[in-house]
């Protein structure tokens, strides 16, 4: 199991791809894998300035 802070980290890098275009969402969750087969599921909620904020995550079984 990845520590909390690393599996932020990685899930921050990888943010910019699921920002919806649709401006009025304000929440979203996404899935990632890291080696060797840790599979992740991260929820985040647009604050209100408008930033996306790192809520919780999940390890997921595959």
């Amino acid at each position: 199991m990845q520590a909390k802070e690393q599996v932020e980290k990685i899930a921050n890098v990888l943010l910019p791809g699921f920002i919806p275009k649709d401006k009025t969402v304000n929440d979203l969750t996404f899935h990632f894998t890291t080696p060797p087969n840790n599979n992740f599921k991260v929820w985040y909620e647009k604050n209100s300035t408008g930033e996306w904020q790192f809520i919780k995550y999940e390890e997921v079984e595959r």
